[in-house]
């Protein structure tokens, strides 16, 4: 908090230890004002979770309405972020369910892959993992015998 503190202040500005002591009690003492006012809220509304609509409500109620464009531009960005963090995600696991090597299976074959190159044995094209799995089963098969 002390750093958020420093940069709304001018470079050049010093500011002494109480001061930056009071402000940061200032500030903690602001966010129990709100989240105080968020939970009335919350609880008046019948909801187990506080939402971000909650606070803002409770900024409009504690007379603070000058920040509401800029906390619901802020909240539409980071659910913007998150949304195309939780796509990303999706696309990753789309990626492992369409039969993509899991890791281990990955290491299993570059292994395999280099004890073929070392033997001077022919090395199967990069399998799916169904393949990678056949390919295995016909190892050991060939190392029982």
């Amino acid at each position: 908090m002390a750093q958020k503190i420093r940069e709304a202040f001018p470079a050049e500005l010093r500011v002494a230890g109480t001061t930056m002591d009071l402000m940061i009690e200032c500030c903690t003492e602001f966010i129990q004002l709100v989240t105080s006012e968020a939970n009335e809220i919350c609880a008046a509304d019948n909801k187990a979770t506080l939402n971000p609509e909650h606070i803002i409500k409770a900024l409009q109620q504690l007379e603070f309405s000058e920040f509401e464009d800029e906390l619901t531009e802020l909240l539409e960005q980071f659910k913007q972020e998150n949304k195309d963090a939780g796509k990303q995600k999706r696309e990753r696991k789309k990626r492992k369910d369409d039969g993509s090597l899991t890791e281990a299976e990955a290491i299993a074959l570059q292994q395999q892959l280099f004890n073929q190159a070392k033997e001077g044995t022919a090395a199967p094209a990069i399998p799916d993992a169904a393949a990678l799995a056949e390919y295995q089963r016909k190892q050991q098969q060939d190392q029982q015998l």
